[in-house]
C-alpha cells in the first residue's frame, strides 16, 4: 500500500509539474509574440486575453446575431471568416464544421487579407491587450455555441502604447485618441477602473439606446465615410435627452416597431452641430434626410428580419 501511495504521489507531482511547465511555455510564447507586434500587425488571440474599453453594449444586437446563427449557421461561419479578414465563408459542412476549429471549414481568402474588416486592439504599457473595436462581435463569439473564452480570432494592432511609463498615462492617451468610452448605460461618467475586466455579457451593462442605433441604421441614419469612434454612443447620449424608452414594450414586435420609428424620426429631425458632445453635426454623424421605409420593412420581414431573429431569441432567455 505504501508503494502504491508513493507511485500515486510521484505521478501527481509529475502531472502538476507538466501542467506548470506547459502553462509557463504558453505564457513565454505569448510574450515572445507580443514583443514582435507593432501597429499594423495581425495576430491571433483568445477572447479571454482581451480587455474591454467600454462598459456597455446593446444586448439586443447580440441577441439578433445569436438568434440568426441558431437558424442560419452559414451566417455564423461567414462572420467568423470576415472577422479574420478572410472576406467570408467558402465552404462548410453543417453537420461537422465547428466554429472553434478553423480546419473544419474554408474561408474565401487567407487570414488578414482584408484588415479593414478586422477588429482592433491596442497594447498597454503592462503588455495587456485592450479591444478598441468589436465589443459586440466578440461578445457574440463568446456567447455563441462553439465559442467561449478560449475562442481564437485574429485582430489588428491599432496602436502600441508600451512606450508610456504608466497605466494612468495610458488611460489619458486612450481618451485623447478616442479609444475608450468612459460612460455607463445611463450616460454617467465612470473611471477606467469601472470597466469590465473580461468579455462575456455577464460582465457588461445593457444599453438599449445603443441597440436601437444598430436597428435604426439605414432607416434614420447611415454610417459616415469616416465615422468618429463610438459614433452610436454619441447618438445615444443625444437621444436620451429626447426619448423615454420605458414607454415601449421592447419584448414585442409592435413595441419595437414604434421604438425604431420614433428613434429614426428623432435622428432625422435633430438639428445640432454637436451631437452628444462629439463636435460633429447631425449630417456628419450620418443623419438621413428622410425615413427609409424599405430598410424599415426589411427589419420585420418574415424569416429574414433582424428584429424578428432577435425577438425570437429573447423568448428563450
Amino acid at each position: 500500500m505504501q508503494f502504491k501511495t508513493l507511485v500515486s504521489s510521484v505521478s501527481t507531482l509529475l502531472i502538476s509539474s507538466s501542467l506548470i511547465l506547459a502553462s509557463n511555455l504558453a505564457l513565454t510564447l505569448n510574450l515572445a509574440n507580443a514583443e514582435s507586434l507593432h501597429a499594423g500587425s495581425v495576430t491571433e488571440v483568445e477572447l479571454k486575453q482581451l480587455h474591454p474599453t467600454q462598459t456597455s453594449v446593446g444586448f439586443d444586437q447580440i441577441y439578433y446575431k445569436l438568434g440568426r446563427y441558431r437558424q442560419d449557421p452559414e451566417k455564423q461561419f461567414d462572420e467568423i471568416c470576415e472577422a479574420n479578414g478572410q472576406k467570408g465563408i467558402k465552404h462548410f459542412e453543417p453537420a461537422s464544421s465547428k466554429p472553434n476549429d478553423a480546419s473544419s471549414y474554408e474561408c474565401k481568402e487567407p487570414v488578414g487579407s482584408r484588415t479593414e474588416d478586422m477588429k482592433t486592439i491596442v497594447i498597454a504599457p503592462n503588455g495587456d491587450y485592450y479591444l478598441t473595436d468589436g465589443h459586440h462581435t466578440f461578445n457574440t463569439f463568446w456567447q455563441m455555441a462553439g465559442g467561449g473564452e478560449d475562442f481564437k480570432i485574429h485582430v489588428v494592432v491599432a496602436k502600441d502604447y508600451r512606450g508610456l511609463n504608466s497605466m494612468d498615462a495610458f488611460w489619458g492617451a486612450m481618451q485623447v485618441d478616442g479609444n475608450t468610452w468612459l460612460e455607463n448605460n445611463k450616460g454617467e461618467e465612470i473611471t477606467a477602473d469601472a470597466l469590465p475586466t473580461s468579455l462575456g455579457l455577464s460582465h457588461f451593462e445593457n444599453d438599449q439606446f445603443r441597440a436601437l442605433m444598430y436597428f435604426t441604421r439605414d432607416v434614420g441614419w447611415e454610417k459616415p465615410h469616416s465615422p468618429v469612434p463610438f459614433l452610436e454612443f454619441y447618438w445615444a447620449r443625444e437621444l436620451r435627452k429626447q426619448i423615454d424608452l420605458s414607454k415601449y414594450n421592447l419584448h414585442g414586435k409592435q413595441g419595437y416597431r414604434q421604438a425604431i420609428i420614433d428613434i429614426s424620426n428623432a435622428i432625422i429631425d435633430t438639428d445640432s452641430d454637436n451631437i452628444g458632445g462629439s463636435g460633429k453635426s447631425a449630417k456628419q454623424m450620418g443623419q438621413l434626410d428622410e425615413f427609409n421605409e424599405k430598410a424599415f420593412k426589411k427589419l420585420f420581414k418574415e424569416g429574414k428580419g433582424k428584429v424578428l431573429y432577435m425577438l425570437d431569441f429573447k423568448k428563450v432567455l
